[in-house]
């Protein structure tokens, strides 16, 4: 993480859109709040790369100008969408006792908003987190992986371990999603479209598990999978040294 907020900030002169953000304009058409509303419904709508200086002016009814008294590009445009979309994720006060309780239920409500805004989990790979909403997000985590008495490296670990999960998981998701929208596919036309190669692949014999594999039809990835997952990833992590 760190890696990528460095890479993402070097060279850059301008002070971030964090220690901007205070002392942008005023008017009564425009605030941040309403620019970064236009940003995320682009983004929701229209998919990560829609969202331009132009078309968030367009959906404010301002000219494109306008959004530079509070934003200096599509950059920190991305940051604030990017940011908002973390301050959607609920936490619960963090409780010593219940360090594993807590990071189950974290996990479960930043993959919900990760599947609700798709453009989210491939933005977060390419801009720094750095934000308020962001950092309130990891900083629950560290509290609470802090709980179970472990050292900030181990935590640092856990944390990282469980990210990985989550963003594995919503990858899938998301990619099926994604191809099927694009290539209007329906599970009984991709059914259709693989099936004559896999009769012969299964044929051959060579592959016992994936036959049986094929003939029990797990089909996509649900809630329920998820959460088992998460608990088989929360036992290990349980099982971790200091």
């Amino acid at each position: 993480m760190q890696r990528r907020m460095l890479l993402s900030m070097a060279g850059q002169k301008a002070a971030l859109i964090w220690e901007r953000i205070s002392a942008g304009r005023r008017s009564r058409k425009l605030d941040y709040s309403a620019i970064v509303c236009a940003a995320m419904k682009l983004a929701d709508d229209e998919g990560i790369e829609a969202v331009s200086m132009r078309k968030v002016a367009e959906a404010l009814g301002v000219g494109t100008m306008s959004l530079y008294r509070y934003v200096t590009g599509k950059d920190d445009l991305l940051d604030l969408i990017l940011d908002a979309a973390y301050g959607e994720i609920p936490l619960q006060e963090a409780s010593g006792a219940d360090w594993r309780k807590h990071l189950r239920v974290v996990a479960i409500e930043t993959r919900q908003v990760l599947k609700e805004h798709k453009w989210l989990a491939l933005l977060i790979s390419r801009r720094p987190t750095l934000g308020p909403n962001y950092l309130r997000w990891f900083e629950f985590l560290l509290a609470t992986t802090g709980a179970s008495g472990r050292s900030m490296r181990t935590r640092a670990r856990v944390i990282g371990t469980l990210w990985a999960y989550i963003s594995g998981f919503i990858a899938y998701e998301l990619g099926e999603i994604e191809t099927n929208r694009r290539y209007k596919l329906t599970e009984a036309k991709k059914r259709r479209m693989v099936q004559p190669y896999l009769t012969q692949i299964i044929a051959t014999g060579k592959y016992p598990c994936l036959t049986e594999f094929l003939k029990i039809g797990i089909g996509q990835p649900t809630d329920q999978d998820f959460k088992i997952g998460l608990d088989a990833v929360l036992a290990g992590i349980d099982s971790l040294g200091p």
